[in-house]
C-alpha cells in the first residue's frame, strides 16, 4: 500500500446515525474567539438555534455532515478539520471557502483500481480500514471569515439557516459547505492540469473516469506512456473546453432525472458560431422570448467596450448590450443596461476561465444576462457591428452534456483547484459540483449528479432508514433528492402516527410516479414508516 500526505487543501467554492451510515465528526482547529467560536450574538434563523455567530457556524457545519453521512456508507468514522481564515477576496468576488483530502491512498485492502490514488476517506470506506490513523483529519475545509466587510463580497456575508433562503446578497452557508465537503469525500483528482505532473507519477481513480471525446483517451491511460506524453496529453485536455466529460456509468445513468434540456447560444451574422455561457443568479432566465437581438458593444463613458460600471452612453435600447466583467458588481452592469434600454446584457470575461456563473443579487433587474468568456468576448467585439445572437432550446439533448456525458469544467486557461474537479457549468438546472455556487441550489435535500459520482469513485450509498427499520433503498434518489429530508418534514409536520404514514407513504408514492423508486421500493418504505 501507498500513502501520501497532501499538504493543504486543495480545491476552492436530521437523520439519525446507524450502522453503515458515514460518521462524520468536526474536528474546529479555530481559536477561541474567532471562526466556530466566534461569540458574537446570533438571531437564530432558518432552522439554525444557535445564539452565537459560532454555534451558527457549527450547527450547520453539523448539519452538512449528517446530510453526507445519510448518504454515503462507511464503516469507518470520517473526520473533517474545518477554520475561518482570509482567503483570497476583493469587494466584488474572492474564494468563499477551499478544501479537499488530506491523505491519499493506492493498493490498499480491497482498491477497485491497482496504482490509482483514493481520497482518504473513500479508501477508508472501501478498505473497512483507518488508513490514515486515528484521530488524524481525512478532509480540511477552510472558510472565508472576511465575507461580507467592505474589502470581501461585500454585503450581508454568509448565511447560516439550514433551508437554503439566503436573504438578498447572502451566501449560503450550507450550500458551500455541502460543495468543500463533497471534494474532500472524492470530488478531485491529484493531478496538476497545468503541468500534467501526478503524485509519484501514479493516476487517480478520478483521473481513471475523465475521458477526453477529442482524443478518445481517459486521462489514467496516458500516465505511463514514454518521452513526456503525460504532461503534454493533461496539459492540452484540461483547456480543450466542452470536450472533456465524465465517464463513470452512474452520473450517465442519472444524468436525464437531473438536467434539463439543452440550452444553446448562437452568434449570427458576421460572426457564425455557438458560444458557451454562463447564468446568472439575477434578473429573468436567459431563454428564446428573453434573450436574443442586435449584439451592441457598450460604451459607459470611458470607453467603447467598457466595464459598464457608469451609465451607458451609446444606443443600445432594444438590443443586446456587451459589457466587459471587472471592477463592479455583475448586477451594476445589468442595471446600467437595463436603464439605458438593452434588452438583455452579455458580460464577457476579463480572466481566461471561460464563462462563469454571474452571482449577486438586484430585484430591481428584470432583463436577462449571460457571462461568456474572454476569447468569446473579443471575437464578437471583432465581428461588431453586424452580430446578433439567438438563444435556443434542443430536447434532444441533455444541458450539460457532450455525446449524452456530463461535462467536466475546463476553461481555456487552466484554473488551479478549478479546473476538471469540477462539473461544467452550461448544466441546467445548475448543479452542486460547478465552480461557481449558484442562488438555485437547495443542498439541504438535493445533491443532483454528486452521489452519482461519489458511486463511480467506489463510494456505496447508504440506505434509507426510518428510526431502526432499513428501507434497503438508496437515501439518495436517481434525481438526487435526499428522502431522509422529506421524512424529516413528515415528521416534524405531522400530529399523529397515522399522518406520518400518510405522509411517507404519499411522498414515497410521487417518487414512484417520477419513476425514481419501484412499486416494491415504495411498500418498503411505507412498511418501515408504519412499523416505527
Amino acid at each position: 500500500m501507498n500513502n501520501y500526505k497532501i499538504a493543504a487543501a486543495t480545491i476552492a467554492l436530521c437523520v439519525s446515525m446507524s450502522a453503515g451510515a458515514a460518521d462524520i465528526g468536526i474536528l474546529n482547529v479555530d481559536a477561541p474567539g474567532i471562526g466556530f467560536n466566534d461569540p458574537t450574538p446570533a438571531t437564530p434563523v432558518g432552522g439554525n438555534a444557535g445564539n452565537t455567530v459560532g454555534e451558527q457556524r457549527l450547527i450547520a457545519y453539523r448539519r452538512a455532515l449528517d446530510l453526507w453521512g445519510a448518504t454515503l456508507k462507511s464503516d469507518v468514522p470520517i473526520l473533517v478539520q474545518g477554520s475561518f481564515a482570509g482567503l483570497n477576496c476583493t469587494p466584488t468576488g474572492g474564494t468563499l471557502a477551499q478544501a479537499g483530502a488530506t491523505f491519499i491512498f493506492s493498493d490498499f485492502p480491497g482498491a477497485p483500481l491497482a496504482g490509482h490514488w483514493y481520497g482518504s476517506a473513500v479508501a477508508d470506506a472501501i478498505s473497512g480500514m483507518e488508513l490514515a490513523g486515528a484521530g488524524l483529519p481525512d478532509i480540511v475545509a477552510n472558510f472565508n471569515g472576511n465575507i461580507g466587510q467592505p474589502n470581501c463580497i461585500a454585503g450581508p456575508g454568509w448565511y447560516y439557516g439550514l433551508d437554503n433562503n439566503p436573504a438578498t446578497g447572502q451566501t449560503d452557508f450550507l450550500n458551500v459547505f455541502m460543495h468543500e465537503v463533497a471534494h474532500g469525500l472524492g470530488f478531485q483528482n491529484f493531478v496538476n492540469e497545468a503541468t500534467g505532473a501526478t503524485i509519484q507519477d501514479m493516476p487517480d481513480v478520478y483521473m481513471a473516469n475523465t475521458l477526453d471525446l477529442q482524443f478518445g483517451e481517459l486521462w489514467n491511460t496516458t500516465v505511463f506512456e514514454p518521452s513526456g506524453q503525460t504532461s503534454l496529453f493533461i496539459r492540452i485536455s484540461a483547456t480543450n473546453t466542452g470536450n472533456v466529460v465524465w465517464a463513470g456509468p452512474n452520473v450517465s445513468a442519472n444524468a436525464a432525472q437531473v438536467l434539463g434540456d439543452f440550452q444553446g447560444i448562437r452568434v449570427i451574422g458576421t460572426l457564425n458560431q455557438d458560444i458557451v455561457f454562463g447564468t446568472a443568479g439575477f434578473g429573468a432566465p436567459a431563454t428564446p422570448e428573453t434573450f436574443g437581438g442586435e449584439i451592441v458593444i457598450g460604451d459607459d463613458g470611458v470607453n467603447v467596450g467598457g466595464d459598464g460600471c457608469e451609465p451607458l452612453v451609446n444606443d443600445v435600447a432594444g438590443k443586446v448590450a456587451l459589457v466587459d466583467r471587472g471592477a463592479c458588481a455583475f448586477t451594476v452592469k445589468a442595471k446600467n443596461a437595463q436603464d439605458a434600454g438593452a434588452t438583455a446584457v452579455i458580460i464577457a470575461n476579463n480572466q481566461a476561465t471561460g464563462a462563469i456563473g454571474l452571482g449577486g443579487s438586484d430585484p430591481t433587474v428584470t432583463i436577462a444576462a449571460i457571462s461568456v468568456s474572454i476569447e468569446d468576448g473579443a471575437a464578437i467585439k471583432a465581428a461588431s457591428p453586424g452580430v446578433s445572437i439567438e438563444f435556443y432550446i434542443d430536447p434532444t439533448r441533455l444541458a450539460g452534456t457532450n455525446q449524452n456525458l456530463v461535462r467536466l469544467y475546463a476553461p481555456a486557461a487552466v484554473a488551479l483547484g478549478s479546473s476538471i474537479s469540477h462539473y461544467d457549468t452550461v448544466a441546467t438546472p445548475n448543479l452542486l459540483m460547478e465552480p461557481f455556487i449558484n442562488g438555485d441550489l437547495r443542498a439541504s435535500s438535493n445533491l443532483d449528479l454528486t452521489p452519482a459520482l461519489m458511486q463511480d469513485i467506489g463510494w456505496n450509498l447508504e440506505t434509507l432508514k426510518i428510526n431502526s427499520c432499513d428501507t434497503g433503498v438508496a437515501n439518495a434518489l436517481a434525481n438526487g433528492d435526499l428522502f431522509s429530508v422529506k421524512v424529516e418534514a413528515c415528521a416534524a409536520g405531522a400530529t399523529n402516527h397515522g399522518k406520518f404514514v400518510s405522509c411517507v407513504s404519499k411522498a414515497a408514492n410521487d417518487a414512484k410516479k417520477a419513476g425514481l423508486i419501484s412499486g416494491q421500493q415504495k411498500g418498503a418504505i411505507t412498511s418501515c414508516a408504519a412499523g416505527n
